[in-house]
């Protein structure tokens, strides 16, 4: 079985707020990009406007980029790096970035060894004490397909957002998936490959959510980590998929109600998927099968999605 990433907690630097990015995170990235992908291990210098405070490293990738890479609130103190907008890409420490949907970041802290110890806030690559930007992996891409088996289906009319935490890394839920009207789109859900085997997380917000509402949320504020929802997944040791659908228990402690809110359920589309005993995976009206949640397995080769109705 995989192992599950730790369910995150804010941090003192994480701000409330998350300025806007107005554009469509839905897809993958444009096939008109100026800039071809990047040779494994080379880091970029495409030009940008991005916030880059004295004594940080530039956040190296401008918003339409072939390597599918994701800048997170740029104009914010992070600039673009996939950390809470305050934090810096300071000398001397780990700076995680994000992918576009369906894919991962294949960059990480090598000497790490613990998934929930010393190590696991370092991902992505490393600011020296020089200000250069240093890659782990040099014959690695930045971002790399994910299983391509999963996604999701949004058959509402309105947009529901996606929101996956950054592990390794701060673990904020800041990296988006958005799920247009009528439409589908990849969730990274992660190879056994991956760092020290840990799966994906995504907190999955109301109806009529974009890329802003992947933030933390708040007892009164229901987004980002206390979103209704959480879906899961990766793959194990053993070439299956896990994925999972659970009702977020933030949610209904502070006193939010379903009523209103979406349902769920998982459909499998090809291949060979393995559903519990009920033989479905599904949350209506508030109540999910095997009572807190359920999860399906997929085969080598199998394809599922999260049904949104």
């Amino acid at each position: 079985m995989y192992i599950p990433s730790p369910t995150p907690q804010p941090s003192p630097n994480d701000s409330q707020n998350q300025a806007s990015l107005n554009r469509d995170i839905g897809g993958t990235a444009s096939s008109d990009s100026p800039y071809a992908a990047s040779q494994p291990g080379v880091v970029p210098n495409q030009p940008n406007n991005y916030n880059t405070p004295a004594g940080t490293c530039k956040f190296p990738w401008a918003a339409t980029n072939s390597d599918n890479v994701y800048p997170v609130t740029p104009d914010q103190s992070n600039g673009g790096w996939a950390m809470s907008p305050n934090q810096l890409c300071t000398k001397g420490s780990w700076c995680p970035y994000a992918c576009k949907p369906g894919y991962y970041a294949a960059q990480w802290d090598p000497s790490a060894s613990l998934y929930n110890g010393q190590g696991s806030m370092n991902g992505g690559l490393y600011c020296d004490n020089n200000g250069v930007l240093q890659v782990p992996f040099p014959n690695q891409y930045f971002c790399v397909k994910s299983m391509n088996n999963t996604s999701i289906r949004n058959t509402l009319g309105k947009p529901v957002s996606a929101c996956q935490t950054v592990y390794p890394g701060n673990e904020a839920m800041i990296i988006p998936s958005v799920a247009q009207p009528g439409s589908s789109v990849d969730l990274n859900i992660v190879p056994s490959s991956y760092w020290l085997g840990t799966s994906s997380q995504f907190y999955v917000n109301l109806a009529d959510s974009d890329q802003n509402q992947c933030i933390w949320g708040t007892p009164d504020k229901p987004v980002g980590n206390w979103g209704p929802y959480i879906f899961g997944g990766g793959q194990a040791k053993d070439g299956n998929t896990y994925i999972s659908l659970t009702p977020n228990p933030l949610y209904k402690e502070v006193g939010f109600n379903y009523n209103g809110v979406y349902n769920v359920k998982i459909a499998c589309t090809a291949g060979s998927c393995n559903f519990p005993p009920t033989n479905e995976c599904k949350c209506e009206n508030g109540v999910c099968s095997m009572g807190s949640g359920c999860t399906v397995t997929l085969g080598p080769g199998a394809k599922a999605e999260y049904v949104l109705y």
